[in-house]
């Protein structure tokens, strides 16, 4: 076991933790997502018998990616906190690294090692400073909306809209 997936691990658990205890729902759905690609990497280097492959596209790190990434945009999406967008972010970025390793064969294995792998890290540490500031806020400010609800109405909507014609 490497240290750096002890230190994975480890970080993992204790932002699962934190979201549970000072977090909302996107806080825990965020963590969550965190984990499974964590659990799921294991189960998939297990099931596959092989460590990450980085001479060509690994389609188990593509798809891992694709998922995490499709669930932190809805989240982004919905959620009424900003730190969501920054997390959608960075895992495009290990999405794209996979197209990229794809395209063009002189995208060199570090390149593409660091590409994949240095966003997760940036978003380990994006998601504990959401968790802090989303308790910071509610210490300050009480309890606030998770999610948004919808959009604001149309001006035509509005009673404080001048008439029309």
């Amino acid at each position: 076991m490497s240290w750096t997936w002890t230190f994975n691990i480890v970080t993992m658990l204790l932002l699962v933790a934190a979201s549970l205890r000072w977090g909302a729902g996107p806080e825990r759905i965020c963590a969550a997502v965190i984990a499974a690609m964590d659990v799921g990497d294991r189960i998939y280097h297990l099931v596959v018998e092989r460590g990450t492959i980085y001479a060509s596209v690994d389609v188990g790190h593509l798809v891992s990616d694709l998922l995490a990434a499709a669930i932190f945009i809805t989240v982004a999406l919905r959620a009424n906190r900003v730190y969501p967008l920054w997390l959608s972010a960075f895992q495009l970025v290990s999405v794209v690294s996979h197209f990229a390793r794809q395209m063009d064969s002189k995208v060199g294995i570090l390149a593409y090692a660091v590409m994949n792998y240095a966003p997760y890290n940036l978003i380990l540490l994006t998601l504990a400073g959401g968790i802090w500031a989303h308790a910071r806020r509610e210490r300050r400010y009480g309890p606030y909306r998770s999610w948004r609800t919808s959009s604001n109405p149309s001006r035509a909507a509005s009673p404080k809209s001048p008439p029309t014609g």
